[in-house]
């Protein structure tokens, strides 16, 4: 398996959306998603995207996963902890946001 970012086109967000039973939403909404989406991560299994997580945000401080969807067949199978993994390194690499410990450990009351 295989971890590629900004690789996520329509086509292939539409596949993985519907395929976990959300509502498909109209080609034009996707595609100006995508186009504001801050980072996006795909896990191909050869040449097929079995998983997605996007991410979008204000560029700053703050990101949020907005879809994380992976084909029902390969669930329990830790492809979605490896997007979440890349998702994390990606955001450390690029010291976005001002994330220094990771994911979920900046939480404030």
């Amino acid at each position: 398996m295989k971890i590629k970012v900004n690789t996520l086109t329509t086509d292939i967000f539409l596949e993985l959306y519907t395929s976990v039973g959300w509502e498909p939403t109209c080609r034009e909404q996707v595609e100006c998603a995508l186009k504001n989406t801050a980072a996006s991560f795909v896990a191909y299994e050869e040449e097929k995207a079995i998983g997605m997580v996007r991410v979008i945000g204000d560029g700053g401080m703050s990101f949020y996963i907005k879809d994380f969807a992976v084909l029902p067949g390969y669930q329990g199978k830790g492809v979605g902890q490896m997007l979440l993994m890349e998702l994390q390194k990606y955001l450390l690499q690029s010291k976005r946001g001002g994330l220094k410990h990771g994911i979920g450990k900046q939480l404030h009351a």
